[in-house]
């Protein structure tokens, strides 16, 4: 079995826990795929290695991320792409996509004798459209975030769900996310916990002009359409699941639909979204 394996260096205690999980694999008969930067660092844990991520990821049986949650949210969604499996190790603090935490690197064992399930989490397609033609395209895991610039004014942005005539909401920006998000922005700007299971697409008003305006649930088959007004005075960005930002000129018009990717979670430990929800965020 071939495993790619993607550690954030950043993380405090992260070497120990690479080097112990690469000899974890190695125990098991595995080869250990990393990127050249990675190579370096983690001498003799590395079989093999190479500059492209999105190469390294299609070669792999399947991508094991060290990290938080940001870490496991970038590769899952290049294996998303590549079509491959991921397992989140948590190194982080929240840690709502790891399947284990690093202290419990004993139950890798599961993964070679095949003691886990495959979890398919939606993913979100955007797209950003000026007259007709594509201006950027992207796809989303957890969210994708409407912002106004920092010396912009409150914005209104109007919504057609399905092409009719939904919304219309007067904030500092708009949030439209995936199950899997829902945790995430979503949740800090007051939007609902949704179980990942549940298929369904989330918009959530960021800071509304108003005292009514509440998150609304849509059917994961929902296609949103959200037209902000832009003055010669304003700035809007768009940012997908916290990286990288696209700013969104005058007359463009957001396009969000489920996609046909989605992101498949290696889920070794049996938890229920409850448990995990109330160990995470109660605790």
């Amino acid at each position: 079995m071939k495993l790619l394996v993607t550690p954030n260096n950043d993380k405090q205690g992260i070497y120990d826990s690479t080097v112990a999980l690469c000899n974890a694999l190695h125990e098991h008969g595995a080869r250990v795929i990393m990127m050249n930067s990675d190579r370096d660092i983690y001498k003799g844990c590395c079989d093999i290695s190479g500059d492209s991520i999105n190469e390294l990821t299609r070669l792999c049986d399947a991508v094991i991320a060290i990290g938080g949650d940001g870490t496991i949210l970038r590769s899952a969604t290049i294996a998303a792409v590549c079509d491959k499996p991921i397992l989140g190790l948590n190194q982080g603090r929240l840690g709502f996509m790891a399947g284990l935490e690093t202290g419990e690197l004993e139950l890798i064992s599961r993964l070679f004798t095949k003691e886990y399930e495959i979890q398919r989490r939606m993913m979100l397609d955007v797209s950003v459209r000026l007259h007709g033609k594509c201006r950027y395209r992207n796809i989303a895991l957890n969210d994708v975030v409407l912002s106004r610039g920092a010396m912009s004014h409150i914005m209104d942005f109007n919504i057609m769900h399905n092409s009719d005539a939904c919304l219309c909401y007067r904030a500092d920006g708009i949030i439209i996310s995936t199950p899997t998000g829902s945790t995430a922005y979503s949740l800090s700007a007051g939007g609902p916990v949704v179980d990942p299971s549940v298929k369904s697409i989330l918009l959530t008003p960021v800071c509304p002009h108003s005292l009514c305006n509440r998150s609304i649930i849509f059917s994961s088959d929902s296609c949103l359409d959200i037209e902000p007004n832009i003055t010669y005075d304003n700035k809007l960005y768009l940012t997908i699941d916290g990286d990288g930002i696209f700013q969104v000129d005058k007359g463009c018009t957001i396009h969000i639909k489920r996609s046909k990717l989605n992101a498949k979670f290696i889920i070794i430990k049996q938890n229920s979204f409850s448990r995990v929800f109330t160990e995470k965020m109660l605790h």
